[in-house]
């Protein structure tokens, strides 16, 4: 809903930092000179994204460009990667923006990407001057080679309320915590008596549940509870019995609190109206020490906040599973009109969008481009853009039914809760969930096995 109402000033502010761009000539092009159009297609999940990824940028920076939009999965909805990769071919786009699809590394070991490598040195940009989470990511997924590039990434921080620390004499959140560092931190504020007023160390909105809990603490700990490929439920070991039993013992010393906000489900989206959006969100009512949000969603709060890095993997604490890279640009091997959209890509990567984007404050994402931090000073952000995402694992469903997702879910919710409320000991909890999720798994398996 913000989005809307503040795009025509991001419009407007866009399309001055660009014309400042073109008036000084560094993108002096015999493409931008006359009034013929020169087509570029662009092959994307959806049309009604393009304008919220890069339209805005194209409109401002290329108005001969006449653009055409190819929508890979209408409706939202994926196709196989064999699919996209022969509509792709059948299509023959100039610029591929891959998103969330996930298709990139099978894109790339099948050679239907062009290697960015050389285009991005003969512009004379280099590696160094980007987010190296990105170049780390993208590298890694396409053998070693630069076959697409992103303009943005994804990154949340730790938010605190300065206030309560001071209150309850708690040390602050520092850089570079780990998720059980977080834990134990907010685990102060009920030892100095916090619950009596109503005060919690830390909240998720919509995500105070057990599973959401255990998935955040397992995430960290690079620990699954299940596996699609082997076909089995894996929580009966030492380490999830440590995170099943720091989640219940938070729970009963008032670290957490459960809150379990009720939607409508509206067309099989559930949604949330305002009145539960702020009842969610204990954070901002001044409820909750800490939380966990995207970077420049959390101002004008009534209270003083800071913030630090996201909880780090503790096997690997260069990497965290808050930052994320995903709004990948491609090029097709191939392209009729390959030099155009890397024009595109390289405007999209350039400092001037970077400083644009330092105006517009977006919450959804930052740029990749490294000089962000001279147009936006925060110091949290020299740490931020020295810590990589977490490698990615593989959540495909592998032809599962995707209902058992959410019975899982309740499953871990329903035992948790009996252990928190004395029903049951950490151990039965665990066994309850190895079974009769193993149970679930085998029922939504697909009929061929």
């Amino acid at each position: 809903m913000n989005s809307r109402v503040r795009r025509p000033s991001i419009v407007g502010f866009i399309s001055f930092l660009v014309v400042s761009f073109l008036l000084s000539g560094c993108m002096a092009d015999k493409r931008v000179a006359g009034n013929e159009k020169e087509v570029i297609r662009i092959a994307l999940s959806t049309k009604s994204s393009y304008n919220f990824s890069i339209g805005d940028f194209v409109t401002a920076a290329f108005p001969n460009f006449q653009v055409e939009l190819i929508e890979m999965e209408p409706d939202y909805k994926p196709i196989p990667e064999e699919q996209y990769e022969k509509k792709l071919k059948q299509e023959k786009p100039d610029l591929v923006l891959l998103g969330y699809s996930g298709k990139y590394p099978g894109l790339a070991a099948h050679g239907v990407l062009e290697d960015l490598s050389v285009r991005l040195q003969a512009s004379g940009m280099k590696p160094d001057d980007f987010y190296p989470g990105m170049i780390d990511k993208i590298k890694r997924e396409g053998g070693g080679n630069l076959y697409a590039l992103a303009s943005s990434f994804q990154a949340s921080v730790l938010y605190y309320n300065a206030d309560l620390f001071h209150k309850y004499m708690v040390d602050l959140p520092r850089n570079g915590m780990t998720i059980m560092d977080v834990m134990q931190l907010a685990s102060q504020f009920a030892k100095a008596g916090s619950r009596k007023d109503g005060i919690v160390g830390y909240h998720q909105p919509f995500s105070s549940m057990p599973n959401s809990l255990l998935l955040s603490l397992s995430d960290s700990e690079g620990l699954q509870s299940y596996n699609f490929q082997t076909g089995k439920v894996t929580v009966d070991t030492p380490a999830w019995r440590s995170v099943f039993a720091t989640v219940v013992d938070l729970y009963k010393n008032g670290t957490f609190m459960m809150q379990d906000v009720k939607g409508d489900m509206v067309d099989g989206t559930l949604m949330f109206d305002e009145d539960a959006v702020n009842e969610a969100d204990l954070f901002k009512q001044g409820k909750s020490a800490m939380t966990i949000d995207r970077y420049n969603s959390v101002k004008g709060m009534k209270f003083e906040t800071g913030m630090v890095t996201p909880p780090v993997s503790s096997i690997d604490t260069s990497r965290s599973v808050h930052l994320g890279v995903y709004d990948y640009m491609a090029i097709p091997a191939g392209a009729r009109n390959a030099d155009a959209a890397w024009q595109i890509i390289e405007f999209m990567l350039s400092d001037y969008v970077a400083k644009a984007k330092s105006g517009i404050q977006d919450a959804s994402s930052m740029p990749t481009r490294r000089s962000y931090m001279s147009y936006d000073h925060n110091p949290v952000l020299a740490e931020l853009y020295e810590t990589f995402p977490s490698i990615d694992r593989s959540y495909s469903l592998e032809g599962y039914d995707p209902k058992f997702l959410q019975l899982f879910q309740e499953l871990e919710d329903r035992e948790v809760k009996a252990a928190v409320n004395g029903e049951k000991s950490v151990d039965a909890c665990i066994a309850a969930v190895q079974k009769e999720g193993q149970a679930l798994l085998e029922a939504a398996k697909p009929r061929s096995q």
